[in-house]
């Protein structure tokens, strides 16, 4: 997981645009159905043209340009495992703070329904990421199940700040409230959310096999967190280990060449101008190619930054 740049608002999404997005006509229409609570147990429906709520829910997040905007923005890969998705399939639009349904929350519906059309919300994620899925995973020697996904989960370190439907409420018409609501929630969050945890590579290392691991140093607060994202993510599945510790090998063949390359250029440092400007060359050459490997728009770049990093640390070449 590596820390993205959220892009401008897609039109479509905007809030006190004129005339009035989607985004927000959709948002105002499910504030509304939810301020009745009859209605918290059941999904949204819109209202139609002639003015009845119909079977249909939301619709606007799942636009083909919020989509094409968040592929950009994610360079085709999931928000929270880096896997390259969109070669063998769409990809999901995923509400980070769930729309319908809050598991572990009392009530869990109607879920963050003002949320749905909001920007900042969206990310791009797979589906074994995404949604839950039995999957594989190692403990130590033995290799075991369990269902794991985020689906509807936001985990909070306490439910003491939970944003309620009645925040949702607020929404358009008091700010300054639901603002200092929102970051009070923030605040106890436990999933990391790679559009608004900046410094989030620090949170984890890796091993050779391609495990993920909580990082060292992190204060108690935040191996929590890093704990909780890696199971509610389901960042330690075996086939996603398998596709790191590829990479892992990918990279560290690529050391060595870089390794190579230093050894010749200082064995050849006291030769000729044009022996030592080519070796230079070749040496500037492989580590170009290793340092590909952290851009982000590669796979797994999180995990090339910190094989690479580390290297670099310990060998004394930075």
């Amino acid at each position: 997981m590596i820390n993205v740049k959220r892009l401008d608002c897609p039109d479509i999404l905007k809030i006190s645009s004129n005339p009035q997005s989607s985004g927000e006509w959709e948002t105002r229409d499910a504030i509304e159905y939810y301020r009745d609570i009859a209605n918290h147990k059941e999904k949204y429906k819109k209202t139609g043209a002639n003015g009845t709520r119909t079977k249909q829910g939301y619709s606007v997040y799942s636009e083909k340009s919020v989509r094409k905007l968040l592929l950009k923005m994610f360079n085709g890969k999931c928000a929270y495992c880096e896997s390259k998705i969109t070669a063998i399939y769409n990809g999901d639009i995923e509400h980070f703070r769930p729309k319908g349904k809050i598991q572990s929350a009392n009530p869990s519906r109607p879920g963050y329904f003002w949320l749905a059309s909001e920007w900042e919300n969206l990310l791009f994620a797979c589906p074994f990421c995404n949604q839950t899925n039995t999957h594989e995973f190692r403990n130590g020697n033995n290799i075991e199940e369990a269902v794991l996904g985020k689906l509807d989960k936001f985990p909070l370190n306490t439910e003491t700040y939970r944003l309620k439907y009645s925040h949702g409420i607020i929404y358009f018409t008091d700010g300054a409230t639901y603002e200092q609501a929102f970051e009070l929630e923030e605040s106890e969050r436990l999933l990391l959310n790679p559009c608004k945890d900046y410094n989030i590579e620090k949170y984890f290392k890796f091993d050779d096999s391609g495990a993920i691991i909580s990082n060292d140093n992190l204060t108690a607060f935040e191996e929590k967190k890093a704990q909780k994202s890696i199971f509610t993510y389901a960042l330690h599945r075996l086939p996603l280990a398998i596709a790191r510790e590829e990479k892992i090998i990918q990279i560290k063949a690529q050391i060595r060449r870089v390794e190579i390359a230093i050894a010749n250029y200082n064995k050849y440092l006291n030769n000729s101008d044009e022996e030592k400007v080519w070796f230079e060359g070749i040496m500037r050459e492989e580590m170009t190619i290793l340092k590909k490997f952290k851009d982000a728009d590669k796979e797994y770049s999180g995990l090339a930054r910190y094989i690479i990093d580390k290297y670099f640390d310990e060998a004394n070449l930075l």
